[in-house]
């Protein structure tokens, strides 16, 4: 068999031939190669992929331009068709690498030439420089892989549908959000997420589109809801574009989908805790003024709005002192920026303010209080004012009046004791005149004696009442405090025909009290209660706990009772619904219990007679 490579081309190889002319023309590469694969041709075009000239390519094998990557697959390709008899076209894609290193991609198709008597074999080849596909194809997969991973890592649902409503593909945050898994959407037409009318309406929405192009949701953000695949509905925020493809006829329509239900609620409840928030804030009588850590007005209340006679807007965003009535003044200007700064510092201020309005005074019970975030930074200053003007006037009135009844009770007391000694000188000389009179004379000289003892009584116990008390504390038992009064009341008791219950707790707690004091006033609890009987009733003394484990001592008769409209000035000196009455004996019992720090209080008992609740602190 005579040398490939020293074998003449055939006629149509002629230079003047069309074929020969194509074959040189052609931006494919075109080559001869024998069965050894080692090239007897080649086109011009070879030297542009090899780096070599045509004759410089005669000769070396088609395997040394094959990328060593591609080596392997492109020999046993080669070999495995020509085992099988070289029949048919052979066709494969490879990398080829030039001298230079560059690496570029061809198509080939590879034909045997049968050879013709004792000729050789050759093998015809064209390749076809596929580069810029593999390169357009290697951006298209890793910008598919690039849109997978964004798709999948999206927390937005986003889907996308062709021009009749159904879906081409959907991220994978769609399970989260609706429920459903990706292929379960694929190939279904969208408005399987609409509730109705939309999902009726949908198709002729997406039919008047095509046929007008007139639509109100693309391009912008809308809120809808959208059904879950349980059938449960969520509201979403959902912005939809159009996507045209180049090369394709029909657009695409991309949605993304944003689950704000939980934002709508958290909105909804903080618009009613804002309409409550104002609420309170307006109807507050107080002066209320929110301020910035610098003193910046925020907001402000109605009332402080009234008080400064100026509307919201001109006051928020000032600093506070600019508005009235501390504008007013340049020493109170001065003075509320230093307790501003007080409060900036996460100080509490309060202070009472005077202002003057017109010709009249107003006296303000200010405060600022520092509002602080978790790192202890001051946010807020909260500014409240209440005028105390009348509580102040109505303080120093009551100061005046309770100075002079002080006055009162010292010249009363003087008073009484100056009395009382001539009373007394009175009512011995009586009893002695009494004596040496007849019986009509004695009767008379008896009523006198007996008006002046009560009399004598009534001083007594009005110079108890004005003069301090000197409480001599001791720990008792309570059943102490009632066995004196009990003893000491028994023959009036009996007299009255009314029946005394005493009931001691077992869990009654001892007290320190000034022993006879207490006494006085049981004794004075219980004779009343004796006194309001016209003939026989019952009494109830009774002792136990109260909350807080203090003592509690309740009087109860089942007499006519106290008025419910004289209750308020039962306690109140000198005055008495009893004919002989001297309006002290509740006042002092009330003076008693008071200074030991405890509390008594008049209601009606169970039977509709009266009640008298005593409660004291307990030992500590």
């Amino acid at each position: 068999m005579s040398d490939p490579l020293q074998a003449q081309p055939p006629d149509v190889w002629d230079g003047a031939s069309p074929f020969r002319k194509y074959i040189e023309s052609t931006d494919d590469l075109m080559t001869v190669v024998d069965e050894q694969a080692r090239f007897v041709y080649v086109n011009p075009v070879a030297e542009r992929v090899f780096g070599l000239s045509a004759e410089e390519c005669r000769g070396r094998s088609a395997f040394d331009f094959v990328h060593p990557d591609d080596q392997g697959e492109t020999r046993a390709a080669f070999a495995g068709w020509l085992r099988a008899g070289g029949k048919g076209a052979f066709t494969f894609e490879n990398r080829q690498v030039s001298q230079t290193g560059e690496v570029r991609y061809f198509a080939w198709t590879v034909t045997r030439q049968e050879a013709s008597g004792s000729g050789p074999m050759l093998l015809t080849s064209c390749a076809h420089d596929i580069t810029d596909l593999r390169r357009i194809q290697q951006e298209l997969i890793r910008s598919e892989c690039r849109l997978s991973a964004l798709l999948g890592g999206m927390l937005d649902a986003v889907i996308t549908i062709d021009s009749t409503g159904i879906i081409q593909s959907a991220s994978d945050s769609v399970k989260g959000m609706f429920g459903y898994e990706v292929d379960e959407l694929l190939g279904g037409n969208v408005d399987v997420l609409m509730p109705e009318p939309h999902r009726s309406n949908h198709d002729a929405y997406m039919r008047r589109y095509r046929e007008t192009g007139e639509t109100w949701i693309l391009g912008r953000t809308r809120e809808f809801e959208v059904l879950r695949k349980c059938g449960s509905a969520i509201t979403c925020e959902i912005s939809i574009s159009r996507v045209d493809i180049p090369g394709e006829e029909e657009p695409l329509f991309c949605g993304s989908f944003r689950d704000v239900t939980a934002r709508r609620v958290a909105e909804k409840a903080l618009a009613a805790s804002e309409q409550r928030f104002r609420a309170i804030f307006e109807q507050e009588y107080q002066l209320v003024v929110l301020l910035g850590p610098d003193g910046t007005v925020r907001d402000v209340n109605q009332a402080a709005a009234l008080m400064a006679g100026a509307s919201r807007k001109e006051i928020v965003g000032k600093p506070f002192w600019d508005s009235p009535p501390w504008s007013r003044s340049q020493a109170a200007r001065a003075q509320l920026r230093e307790w501003v700064e007080q409060a900036g510092r996460g100080e509490v201020v309060r202070e009472e303010v005077d202002f003057k309005t017109g010709t009249e005074v107003k006296t303000i019970d200010f405060s600022l209080k520092p509002i602080q975030d978790e790192e202890g930074e001051t946010i807020l200053l909260i500014a409240e004012g209440r005028e105390i003007t009348y509580l102040k006037q109505a303080q120093r009135r009551e100061t005046a009046m309770l100075r002079a009844l002080a006055s009162i009770g010292e010249s009363a007391a003087v008073l009484a004791h100056e009395i009382k000694n001539p009373i007394t000188a009175v009512n011995m000389a009586l009893r002695a005149v009494a004596a040496q009179l007849g019986e009509e004379d004695q009767a008379v000289l008896k009523e006198l004696v007996g008006s002046m003892e009560r009399l004598q009584g009534m001083m007594k116990r009005t110079l108890s009442f004005a003069r301090p008390l000197d409480l001599k504390p001791e720990v008792c038992e309570v059943s102490e405090l009632f066995e004196g009064p009990c003893s000491m009341l028994t023959p009036e008791l009996e007299a009255a025909g009314v029946d005394l219950d005493v009931v001691v707790a077992p869990d009654c707690p001892k007290v320190s009290v000034d022993r006879h004091l207490m006494e006085e006033v049981v004794t004075n609890l219980v004779k009343n209660s004796i006194e309001a009987q016209d003939s026989g009733g019952h009494i109830r003394l009774e002792a136990g706990s109260c909350d807080g484990g203090g003592l509690m001592i309740r009087i109860e008769d089942d007499g006519p009772g106290i008025p419910e409209g004289i209750r308020g000035t039962l306690f109140r000196p000198f005055l008495t619904t009893k004919a002989k009455g001297t309006g002290i004996g509740l006042a002092l019992c009330k003076k008693i219990v008071e200074e030991h720090g405890g509390s008594i209080e008049a209601g009606a008992s169970d039977s509709g007679g009266a009640s008298f609740r005593i409660t004291m602190p307990a030992l500590d």
